[in-house]
């Protein structure tokens, strides 16, 4: 077992090396020995690649370096995992995940506020029926929904760019702020001013 931060779940963590190849670092004598490794986090349970030193007691480099993912408060937390898997996935370049990730998030959206009848489509109309999002914020969830539709279909024929990606997860941010996390600031900020009234009258 060695010892690293894991670039998933960012705890010092304990690794397991599950398989690893020795590489020299070149053909003249005295030549430094690394090995190249497959590890899992004992933590989280999560592959990385590194490299180790020649006695295999350190590991020197990892790949990936950081895997960044991003906190939703006041979102469920099944959805918000989700959510955060997205950004994880887009962070080492898992584009096609990453949209089938944020398509699923607006599906889960609609079915937390019960409306689990129809197609994708129907359920985000039917949100904007029942007032949890905007029209602009529906039109939205829709263009998320065209690309994922496209990765749910195995029509892969036209790559995922960077820049399709980071809108996408902005969408699908902002159908999460609508019908999640601006209600829940506007509550927040409701019983604030209530108890300072009750405070006020007794």
């Amino acid at each position: 077992m060695l010892t690293h931060v894991c670039p998933h779940c960012g705890a010092l963590s304990l690794f397991k090396i599950v398989w690893s190849d020795e590489r020299s670092s070149g053909n003249h004598v005295g030549a430094t020995v690394k090995h190249v490794a497959a590890l899992v986090c004992v933590a989280c349970g999560l592959p990385i690649s590194g490299v180790l030193n020649q006695s295999r007691s350190t590991i020197e480099r990892v790949w990936p370096e950081t895997v960044g993912g991003k906190a939703f408060p006041d979102v469920p937390a099944q959805i918000a995992d989700a959510a955060d898997e997205a950004y994880r996935c887009s962070s080492i370049g898992a584009r096609r995940a990453a949209v089938l990730l944020a398509r699923s998030v607006i599906e889960a959206t609609a079915k937390d506020k019960q409306i689990t009848s129809g197609t994708l489509l129907a359920k985000i109309d039917a949100l904007y029926a029942q007032g949890f999002i905007r029209e602009h914020i529906k039109d939205g969830a829709h263009e998320v929904r065209h690309l994922g539709n496209e990765m749910a279909h195995g029509d892969f024929v036209e790559p995922v760019d960077s820049e399709d990606l980071d809108l996408t997860l902005t969408l699908m941010g902002e159908v999460l702020e609508e019908v999640f996390q601006s209600p829940a600031r506007v509550k927040r900020a409701q019983d604030k001013r209530a108890a300072k009234a009750a405070g006020t009258a007794t």
